[in-house]
Parts: structure tokens; C-alpha cells; sequence
């Protein structure tokens, strides 16, 4: 049975790493959860491990993992995209308006 090429085996490798992300985004998610649930800085009993600590260490694995990516060869172009970023920030900002407008938002900074 022959093997894998060269290629075929790099997009395993994608394959894999984007698994990988999906797994670190949704540790990620819990980790928001319970920070918003018993706030950022409560902790886990007898550790120094808070809800802060956990989302900072799932954000940078996915950084880590988009790292192993471009290790792999794979580009991803506008990663990092300043004016990208900005218009998701603004996106967000505009449905906080919009969800402060229904009242399901109190915000305690005003954009």
C-alpha cells in the first residue's frame, strides 16, 4: 500500500492543528464562562489558578497552535489584520448599543 505524499501529509498536519484549535477554543469558552460566573480572578481551591489564568493560558495555546501552523508552512495572510481587528470591535460595539437599546445590557463604559 503506498503512502502519503509530502502534501497529503502536511494537510494532515493541518488537519490536526486545526482540531487542535477547535479543542483550545472551546476550553477557551469555558474558561469565559466560568469568569463570568464567579468573576475573573476566583480560583480553584488549594491551587494559584484563576479563571484569568485559565483564558490567558487557552489564548495563548491557540496562539501557540496558529504558530505550528505557519511552523507547517501554512500562510495565513491578515492574521494580525489591524483594520480587520478594528472592524470586529466596532461590530461589537455596535451590537452592545444594540442590545443595551432591548435591555439585556447595562454597560458601565460608554463607547
Amino acid at each position: 500500500m503506498p503512502g502519503m505524499n509530502e502534501s497529503e501529509h502536511l494537510l494532515t498536519c493541518v488537519a490536526e492543528e486545526c482540531s487542535e484549535v477547535a479543542a483550545i477554543a472551546l476550553r477557551a469558552a469555558q474558561a469565559a464562562h466560568k469568569a463570568l460566573r464567579f468573576g475573573m480572578d476566583d480560583g480553584y481551591p488549594n491551587t494559584d489558578r484563576t479563571n484569568r489564568s485559565d483564558l490567558v493560558r487557552e489564548v495563548n495555546d491557540l496562539l501557540g497552535a496558529l504558530e505550528g501552523l505557519k511552523g507547517l508552512g501554512v500562510e495565513l495572510p491578515g492574521l494580525y489584520d489591524r483594520v480587520a481587528i478594528d472592524a470586529k470591535k466596532a461590530k461589537i460595539i455596535n451590537w452592545m448599543g444594540h442590545a443595551e437599546k432591548v435591555g439585556v445590557l447595562t454597560r458601565s463604559l460608554k463607547n
